[in-house]
């Protein structure tokens, strides 16, 4: 089959290889030029086991490595990378907030310099097969009885080539929602915009504590603020990653937005009082994007093209690559009509949950205790997916890329969800804590919502072990279980 990818970052890249090795002939198409700047950084256990699963059914070892930190920094060293280790939220007055997500920093999880690991994925289809092409402004599109036909230039140079599937794996606004009649539709999540760069010199945050389950700032460190959030994401050699994601309108420039913003958190001014951007600062003026469809006759969108709502819980990466995953198995097989269509429909549930679970996450923001009894209900979902995946066998035959992302297809996981967001909108604030505690408790494999904790929580195998049952399995068969992860966590496993 020939197949045109438009967008060459690391899903379209690794989807490119794949199909490449499939026999398709591939096409991978870009406006672009590697090595180039890219946001979507934060890596999750997820988008490990995906990476983990596409590894081994096709023998991908560079894959293995980027699932993990240790194995990345053993194995793929120049590709620069940071430690995360958890989540971590500052609140005001001091309040915080650290969720780990592994128990070491060999199977950690990692931010991607994405403009390193776009780079070297692109290669690695090239070296499979895939043809690239990059710096194409792709301005046509015409239906075939059989196929497309796309049109554009490639530096003053006219290009046309023909498809039997075209998948957009750019982002928002990308190549066929303005070429196909594909509408918008209104995102329920508040408005948010973006304005985001790449320093040197940022120092330690005054606040962070040395009492968690990790350091405080190797991690995707969250800070709720009046206008928002701010994320710090530290790089391992010496550069972070820093934006405010700024609900409603924001109509300043960059500089004069990140500085005035900073103005006003004594902790983050002094912490960025040195920092110097390597780049211009950038500015996103809307985040938020959302399409009716995910598939159609002859074409596809992977997740970013059709649907972005937040970076707040890092769930990108992780869709991205499960849909990746998705279609790599759907084309291993033929790619049949009813498959694409089953994938969209699939897309647009996930995307319907993921809705509903970020502005949930929004409306909590405001006060901290409410937000981080709000989290709790990802943390839940996450490491109950995490743990599914890695101890049971796949429901019925079907492979787990087919269970909704983060429990979306998952009849329980979603009243939790309606649970938790009328408790949050009708219930009584003081009693919230207590109500997402009550309504996780199905799926709380990871120990989460404990008052005891005081809001360090580590991966806790015990935790893990006594809530067997629900599982649907006993405590010596997980027991028995620990020395197949092979190093993976999942809240607490570990080899």
């Amino acid at each position: 089959m020939r197949i045109a990818i438009v967008g060459s970052g690391f899903a379209g890249s690794i989807l490119a290889r794949i199909l490449a090795l499939q026999g398709h002939r591939v096409l991978l198409v870009d406006r672009a030029r590697h090595p180039r700047f890219a946001l979507g950084e934060s890596s999750t256990p997820l988008a490990a086991i995906c990476l983990e699963r596409l590894a081994a059914r096709y023998g991908l070892d560079d894959l293995h490595a980027l699932a993990a930190w240790g194995r990345w920094m053993e194995r793929l060293p120049h590709l620069r990378r940071g430690l995360k280790r958890g989540f971590t939220f500052y609140g005001p007055e001091q309040r915080r907030m650290l969720v780990a997500a592994s128990p070491s920093d060999a199977i950690a999880d990692t931010h991607w310099l994405r403009e390193d690991v776009d780079h070297h994925l692109a290669k690695k289809a090239a070296e499979t097969g895939a043809e690239i092409l990059e710096e194409v402004d792709l301005d046509g599109l015409e239906a075939l009885s059989e196929g497309w036909r796309l049109s554009g230039t490639q530096r003053g140079r006219s290009v046309r080539f023909e498809a039997d599937l075209l998948i957009d794996a750019s982002g928002p606004g990308g190549f066929l929602a303005r070429h196909l009649p594909i509408p918008s539709m209104e995102v329920a999540a508040p408005r948010t915009s973006l304005i985001f760069g790449h320093f040197e010199g940022v120092s330690g945050f005054p606040g962070a504590g040395n009492d968690g389950p990790y350091p405080d700032e190797k991690a995707a460190v969250h800070h709720l603020l009046e206008e928002g959030w701010m994320y710090v994401l530290p790089f391992d050699h010496g550069v972070v990653s820093a934006g405010f994601v700024i609900t409603g309108d924001f109509p300043l420039s960059s500089d004069a937005g990140w500085d005035q913003i900073l103005s006003r958190y004594p902790a983050l001014r002094d912490q960025f009082a040195s920092a110097r951007p390597v780049r211009p600062l950038g500015r996103i003026p809307r985040l938020q994007h959302r399409l009716t469809r995910a598939a159609g006759d002859r074409w596809v969108l992977l997740p970013h093209a059709f649907c972005f709502l937040s970076p707040l819980f890092s769930t990108g990466i992780a869709w991205s690559l499960l849909a990746v995953e998705r279609l790599a198995l759907l084309l291993e097989a033929g790619g049949d009509p009813e498959g694409i269509s089953r994938y969209g429909v699939l897309l647009v549930q996930e995307a319907d949950h993921l809705q509903k679970l970020i502005a949930g996450a929004y409306e909590a923001m405001r006060d901290f205790d409410r937000f981080a009894s709000y989290s709790f209900l990802y943390f839940a979902a996450a490491s109950f997916a995490e743990a599914s995946q890695r101890l049971l066998p796949e429901p019925d035959g079907v492979p787990w890329v087919w269970q909704g992302f983060l429990g979306s297809t998952d009849s329980t996981t979603r009243e939790i969800l309606d649970r938790v967001l009328m408790a949050l909108r009708q219930g009584p604030a003081e009693r919230f804590g207590e109500e997402v505690r009550n309504a996780i408790a199905p799926r709380n494999l990871a120990g989460v919502a404990d008052p005891a904790r005081n809001g360090l929580y580590p991966v806790d195998l015990d935790s893990l072990v006594e809530s067997a049952g629900l599982l649907g399995l006993t405590r010596e068969e997980i027991l028995r279980e620990v020395p197949r992860l092979r190093g993976a966590v999942v809240r607490g496993v570990q080899q």
